[in-house]
């Protein structure tokens, strides 16, 4: 386990966030951190400090710092949206302020979305040239988002067919917000473009199976199988493991045979 410093820092959009980073000198890998609907909290600095242990800097930001209802988005009570320019913005925010560091490798920069905010991963994907990968915990799946909306400005599809860095995606197959056929889709779309992803929906696991601070939805034994997964894309995805002449994609699903065990966490 690689010693590591945290610190609370902003963005040049005055945009807060925490910041794990490796002790020691040299560049490291990084990954920019989202979080669920919920708001930014102790899990996203929880991930944030997983990665750093793994010697990549965790970079874990705040994409709700303009909402004035912070209590009720952390109780879940009230939603707060931003749209897909806005979320360039803020990863572009983000991406500089890493390199504002000194320690982060500008071309080993991932980025992790979860439930809501995992839209905006392979919004980038498509959108920007500065990722290496781009990560998806359960989100950007609902039927919503394949759709049009004032926040939605180009169809989930659009993003995907035009993604330029590998994808890796995790789903729960008893997750009630994000039907196994809308991980198809977005497996679909991903295979018939050409695009190089790993993409697991994972047997017994609920929506939020990663988030430790939610007992009702965490799966220990889920998430950790994930997380090595994870690691194992990254250090692939940051060392050039992808190769150009060749187009990996690999999606692996155990799903309940009774359509009707989902569960309600």
């Amino acid at each position: 386990m690689v010693e590591f410093k945290g610190e609370e820092i902003h963005c040049a959009n005055d945009m807060p966030g925490y910041l794990a980073m490796p002790r020691g000198e040299g560049l490291v890998p990084a990954v920019i951190i989202l979080h669920e609907r919920y708001g930014f909290g102790q899990h996203q600095r929880d991930i944030a400090e997983r990665f750093a242990a793994a010697g990549f800097a965790g970079f874990a930001i705040n994409a709700f710092y303009r909402c004035d209802y912070q209590d009720a988005l952390a109780a879940g009570t009230k939603r707060f949206r931003i749209t897909d320019p806005e979320s360039i913005d803020f990863i572009n925010a983000a991406i500089q302020r890493l390199k504002e560091t000194g320690r982060v490798d500008p071309s080993k920069i991932a980025f992790l979305g979860m439930c809501q905010t995992g839209r905006h991963p392979l919004i980038m994907a498509a959108e920007g040239n500065a990722l290496a990968a781009a990560i998806c915990w359960y989100g950007a799946g609902s039927n919503k988002e394949f759709e049009l909306s004032q926040y939605y400005t180009k169809p989930l599809a659009e993003y995907l067919a035009h993604a330029n860095c590998p994808i890796f995606g995790a789903f729960g197959a008893l997750d009630n917000h994000i039907p196994v056929a809308n991980v198809r889709r977005i497996r679909d779309e991903l295979e018939k473009h050409r695009k190089h992803f790993e993409i697991y929906v994972v047997k017994d696991a609920p929506h939020g199976f990663l988030n430790s601070r939610m007992p009702k939805r965490y799966r220990h034994e889920q998430s950790e199988f994930v997380w090595k997964l994870q690691l194992e894309f990254l250090d692939k995805a940051f060392r050039g493991g992808f190769p150009q002449d060749q187009i990996p994609q690999h999606y692996c699903a155990e799903i309940p045979a009774d359509e009707n065990a989902l569960l309600d966490p």
